[in-house]
């Protein structure tokens, strides 16, 4: 599953009421686990472009 597809089932399920206190909580955190993995995996892909740049100007 793509983390955009998850991130968008896991901000539905917060708007369910029958979610309690600690569950939100861990909804949350997988929310935002998702979010540095998407950080993460753009940020390579800008390096990586960079690095590429720079090895077609030597």
């Amino acid at each position: 599953m793509e983390n955009d597809k998850a991130i968008e089932i896991l901000r539905k399920m917060l708007e369910k009421p029958s979610l309690d206190a600690e569950e939100k909580e861990a909804v949350m955190t997988a929310l935002g686990m998702l979010g540095w993995v998407k950080l993460s995996k753009s940020r390579m892909k800008l390096i990586k472009e960079k690095r590429d740049q720079s090895l077609k100007w030597q």
